[in-house]
């Protein structure tokens, strides 16, 4: 048996506008967990663990037992009964950390995906899924980190998850403005009303039809529309200034359409062939910064590719 693995796990971006803690795409930036075991093996405790972190969050992750790592690769030790003595874990980020673009969805995945490898695969995909969403407490960013592409999660009355992925177009480009201000997702799940208009629920149910058609073929020039949204962006948009502002500019320099990725504060376009994404990136930041906050641009396409493994 190997005990040396790493996994690949892309980054990823959620609701997309109107479809709140539902839709997502992986995009081709990503990090990489390494894990490496040692010593024997028993049915059950906790293994001792070594946690390097390179890249984006050096000095802030924890190293120890509570990085989320190794947290997810011991839920697939515990749950295979093939606990290890020793754990070694690499870390090589390049996700932004609490940014909206699935920082910790991919460590979840990352850990699980690479525990489930040196336990010779006990636990499916759809397993790994449910312990992702659980883990990050929803399945939206898990869905496209485990499986790539664009992910349409539904949670059935059973509580089982199920998935779909319908092909997306190749001519999206996928414009990623990070502001340097962190976004916890409990933060931005506090901003949120305990209830809603019906109004503003057909609003945006109408305009997630139209985008999950819309990202498998037709009208680019709906786009804007159908990233429209009234669950979730007026009300996040207080916590980090020039977030709203960002979004129109990314539109009016040419963006197809634009929206926060996942609860925030990143901003995200999607422009094709006939657009600049370095001028809608920079005017993204140019507006963030109206309200004296920086931002970076990170151009990226959909990743059809979710977690990968390869043996080390």
């Amino acid at each position: 048996m190997t005990n040396s693995v790493q996994v690949t796990v892309p980054a990823t971006a959620t609701n997309l506008g109107p479809g709140f803690d539902c839709l997502g795409i992986a995009v081709n930036l990503c990090n990489e967990v390494i894990l490496q075991t040692a010593g024997g093996f028993r049915s059950s405790g906790e293994p001792n663990v070594c946690v390097t972190v390179s890249g984006l969050g050096e000095k802030s992750l924890t190293t120890g037992r509570g990085n989320l790592v190794v947290r997810a690769a011991e839920r697939v030790f515990t749950q295979a009964r093939h606990v290890p003595d020793r754990l070694t874990v690499r870390l090589i980020n390049r996700i932004p950390l609490c940014s909206g673009m699935g920082s910790s969805a991919a460590a979840i995945v990352g850990g699980l995906v690479g525990a489930n490898e040196l336990c010779r695969r006990p636990l499916k995909p759809h397993q790994l899924l449910a312990l992702a969403a659980e883990m990050d407490g929803h399945p939206d960013n898990a869905a496209p980190a485990l499986l790539g592409g664009f992910t349409i999660s539904v949670v059935g009355e059973d509580g089982a998850i199920r998935v779909l992925q319908p092909r997306v177009r190749r001519d999206l480009i996928c414009v990623f403005c990070v502001p340097d201000k962190m976004l916890p997702t409990t933060r931005a799940r506090r901003a949120l009303p305990k209830s809603y208009r019906r109004a503003d629920v057909v609003f945006s149910l109408s305009r997630t039809a139209m985008l999950t058609a819309l990202l498998q073929g037709g009208s680019t020039g709906l786009l804007k529309m159908a990233m429209e949204d009234r669950l979730h962006q007026p009300y996040r948009a207080k916590l980090v200034p020039g977030m709203m502002e960002a979004v129109a500019a990314a539109v009016k320099a040419g963006a197809l359409g634009a929206c926060l990725s996942g609860s925030g504060p990143t901003v995200l376009g999607f422009v094709d062939h006939h657009g600049s994404p370095d001028q809608v990136g920079a005017a993204a930041e140019k507006a963030f910064a109206a309200e004296g906050v920086r931002a970076e641009t990170f151009v990226l396409s959909i990743s059809s590719s979710g977690a990968r493994a390869r043996y080390r």
